[in-house]
């Protein structure tokens, strides 16, 4: 027993330390995950849906919600597995089933689960992927690289874990879902479900920090409007003859810097989410630990390549964004004095 008093958190802290740990892949085994947006459904609606799996499959005891964290182990000839959690922006459902004997090639975990139940999952899918985990001994990497080098397709390929797997995927869709093999040298299996988890992060924060990208797009354009229409107001200021003329260029600054501060608040935290999430992406890459393959690219060069242009950063960020609601504001402050002024003299006369 302690000699003191607990703080009442300590225990709650402690317990968020060791949440969500990796789901062991002991062997061969066939993985899909669905990311899904908050949109239309809230904590509430995804525990009571993953209830209703329970109910579907017919599990003897369904697990209860740990906080933002949930696994269902249904068992059964396939092992079929399911690993929910929540986060601030996202929820995320990963769908594990064992590789077993007479598999198709095209053989994904989904299919196992009731197919109304995960139509019914709450949300928009954001991010969406099938991964094969496989042996090397049942699927030599080289033989695998050699036949992709001779279809000519562009691919990421790399070695993961300090050379203990191989990962290859063309980060394409085909059919709403990208594709990863990951090739089993000698993972443990710990190791290989952190592994898994590590690539179905980078995938989703990737998708995450790209949400910034159409707001980026729409602010520059209206950026660029703004800061045109500041410099006819600047000019217009020097030709203002009457008070008349100064109350109508001191409405339309308000408004200018009004809409400026709007735009501002609207977008700050899509941009600094965008920042977090690329930031996210950037170091689960490094905990993936590459190896480069010569020929092809690792998934960190890929990353960097696609997503490093897209994602916002302080340095990167229009200088304009943070100057022009000040400029409209001083322009303003000059305009009020002015017709201050002129007013002042008016009386004087």
């Amino acid at each position: 027993m302690l000699p003191l008093p607990e703080h009442s958190l300590r225990h709650r802290l402690n317990a968020e330390i060791h949440s969500r740990p990796p789901v062991a892949i002991p062997g061969p085994e066939w993985i899909s995950y669905l990311a899904v947006t908050h949109s239309g459904g809230n904590a509430a609606d995804e525990r009571q849906h993953l209830a209703q799996l329970c109910s579907t499959l017919g599990t003897e005891v369904c697990p209860v919600v740990d906080g933002d964290h949930w696994v269902l182990d249904a068992g059964g000839v396939c092992g079929l597995r399911l690993k929910w959690e929540r986060h601030t922006e996202f929820s995320g459902y990963t769908f594990f089933r064992r590789r077993v004997a007479g598999d198709a090639a095209d053989t994904t975990a989904l299919a196992a689960f009731p197919s109304e139940w995960v139509k019914g999952i709450p949300g928009e899918v954001i991010a969406a992927s099938h991964i094969e985990l496989c042996a090397a001994a049942q699927n030599p990497p080289e033989e695998v690289l050699d036949g992709i080098a001779r279809s000519g397709d562009a691919v990421v390929a790399t070695r993961v874990a300090e050379g203990a797997a191989w990962v290859i995927s063309d980060f394409e869709l085909k059919d709403g879902f990208s594709r990863f093999t990951v090739i089993d040298e000698h993972l443990r299996h710990r190791q290989a479900g952190r592994t898994v988890q590590r690539i179905l992060e980078i995938e989703t924060y990737c998708m995450m920090a790209l949400l910034a990208f159409p707001v980026a797009k729409e602010t520059s354009r209206f950026l660029g409007k703004c800061e045109q229409d500041l410099v006819e107001l600047m000019e217009a200021m020097s030709a203002t003859i009457t008070p008349e003329d100064e109350r109508r260029l001191l409405a339309h600054l308000t408004r200018l810097a009004a809409e400026v501060e709007q735009s501002v608040t609207r977008t700050a935290y899509r941009f600094g989410a965008a920042a977090a999430y690329y930031r996210l992406v950037q170091q689960r890459v490094e905990d993936l630990r590459e190896q480069r393959l010569a020929g092809f690219p690792p998934i960190r060069e890929f990353m960097e390549r696609r997503l490093a242009p897209a994602s916002p950063s302080p340095q990167d960020r229009p200088t304009c964004r943070r100057a022009l609601p000040g400029a409209a504001r001083s322009c303003a402050h000059v305009s009020i004095s002015s017709w201050s002024a002129r007013t002042r003299n008016c009386w004087r006369r």
